[in-house]
């Protein structure tokens, strides 16, 4: 028959305190996640084909851009109009430092703006834009 001495119920006790300790220490929770989202308030832009532009209305949220691919069609040639510059900013194509970049709307702040495109020899389009604030 074994002997249980006190020595040897303190020396088990002993190690099941450190090996619950220890594993203890091993389960921290994990960090609460964050609420913004990666990239912040970053809006996709919207591609948009001119020959597509048939009087439709675009829901922005300020910042948003609209990229429009003139297909073929020299930028140039179109003369674009917007009934409210406070709303909506037009940039025509350009070419700068080996870089092609897109005739584009900008959306400025909140409200409703009319931006008619003009081509030589075509009826005018027209594209409606409603700036929602975030």
């Amino acid at each position: 028959m074994a002997k249980f001495t006190l020595r040897k119920a303190a020396a088990v006790a002993a190690i099941a305190t450190i090996a619950t300790f220890g594993l203890s220490a091993c389960a921290t929770p994990a960090p609460e996640p964050t609420q913004s989202a990666i990239g912040g308030d970053i809006v996709a832009p919207i591609e948009l084909n001119y020959q597509d532009i048939d009087g439709q209305t675009l829901e922005l949220v300020v910042g948003q851009v609209v990229n429009i691919n003139y297909g073929g069609i020299n930028d140039g040639e179109i003369e674009v109009a917007i009934s409210d510059k406070k709303v909506v900013e037009y940039s025509a194509a350009s070419y700068e430092n080996d870089t092609q970049f897109s005739a584009g709307l900008m959306a400025l702040s909140g409200g409703e703006s009319t931006v008619t495109f003009t081509f030589a020899g075509e009826d005018p389009k027209v594209l409606n834009i409603q700036v929602l604030l975030k």
